[in-house]
């Protein structure tokens, strides 16, 4: 009998002579050792996973991903946020400081505040402050501004200075300064206090030696008000002595109005905000942001209807006089808060004070 060639077998590679058994050999088959043993290399192959476990795979991979941004961001918003805190708690000699100059160029120093002018009696520590403070940040106001010396002379606060207890000057007073500042800086509004300085309808008559005379009386202006004299040291040490215990309470930023004596007898006198201020920043340092206040009115009304409009409004806001660095404005106005506002930011200013 012939012998078959396996060459020549047409039917080569059709079927196998024994059934298949065993599974798809692969890499790491040739790894093992002997029949019985166990293939130790087995981490090496790779892992064939239903489509069920691969998509719970990737919903898990995809749920750490967005976990990490979620965590990102937070921590983000986090150091945004304490900036913000840090810079709005900060006080006038940690400003001064950061900015690298001395106390006496500390009045340059560029302030943003947006203030919501409220009355002294407000700011009682219950109530009357929660209502302040709610008003002050659903409105997207930074600050608050109340009349620490206003300008008929009465006191806005409870003082402990003699000489204000001796002239009987407190009116309507914050009954709680000190609490209520410590309240508005946790809510991040910035305490500011106003400060009528020359105008006074009430030291003058007490206090010769503070008075601003005209012969052998007081001198009065045609509205009948009188003033103290800006070259009466007794005068001055009556203002320093409000700032420093306003300063004692917390409060690191005033806004110093009725600077200037009637121009009749102005140049006689040295008055004015340059020299009270320079004053006042010698002798108290950098522990206090003096500002000068510009006093304006914002109807928004147009001039050919008549009505408030938004170009109006922005017609008097273009009309404002620029501010130098230590200035603010004081706005008087019957619009809303939140347009005003609005408003002024869109114009780029950002130091004022809004009584409503």
């Amino acid at each position: 009998m012939k012998k078959k060639s396996f060459f020549q077998n047409k039917n080569r590679n059709q079927k196998w002579t024994e059934p298949e058994v065993g599974r798809p050999i692969d890499f790491a088959d040739k790894y093992i050792e002997g029949d019985d043993a166990s293939d130790k290399f087995d981490d090496k192959r790779e892992d064939k996973k239903s489509p069920s476990a691969l998509k719970a795979k990737r919903r898990t991979i995809g749920k750490r991903a967005v976990t990490g941004l979620c965590c990102l961001a937070i921590i983000s918003i986090g150091f945004i946020a304490a900036d913000v805190h840090i810079i709005r708690h900060a006080s006038i000699e940690r400003l001064v400081a950061a900015a690298d100059i001395d106390d006496n160029a500390m009045a340059e120093v560029s302030l943003s505040a947006k203030a919501l002018k409220t009355e002294s009696i407000g700011l009682d520590n219950s109530v009357m402050l929660s209502s302040v403070i709610d008003e002050s940040v659903n409105s997207g106001f930074s600050a608050v501004a109340f009349d620490a010396k206003r300008d008929d002379g009465t006191i806005g606060y409870l003082s402990s200075l003699a000489l204000v207890d001796t002239f009987g000057a407190v009116s309507a007073p914050a009954s709680q300064l000190a609490d209520s500042v410590t309240a508005m800086l946790e809510n991040d509004l910035l305490p500011i206090a106003r400060i009528s300085c020359y105008l006074d309808n009430i030291a003058p008559a007490k206090a010769g030696e503070l008075a601003l005379m005209k012969g052998d009386t007081l001198y009065q202006d045609k509205n009948g008000n009188t003033y103290l004299n800006p070259d009466s040291e007794a005068a001055y040490r009556y203002i320093k002595d409000i700032v420093q215990e306003l300063s004692d309470s917390g409060i690191n930023v005033f806004v110093l109005t009725n600077c200037d004596l009637p121009e009749e007898i102005s140049e006689n006198y040295g008055d004015g905000f340059e020299t009270l201020s320079a004053k006042l920043n010698r002798d108290l340092g950098g522990s206090i942001r003096l500002l000068r206040e510009t006093a304006v009115t914002i109807t928004g009304t147009d001039a050919e209807s008549g009505e408030v409009t938004v170009a109006g409004i922005k017609n008097d806001i273009a009309a404002l006089t620029e501010l130098s660095s230590n200035g603010i404005y004081y706005i008087s106005t019957e619009l809303d808060g939140t347009q005003l506002m609005s408003a002024l930011e869109d114009a780029g200013v950002k130091c004022y004070m809004i009584e409503q």
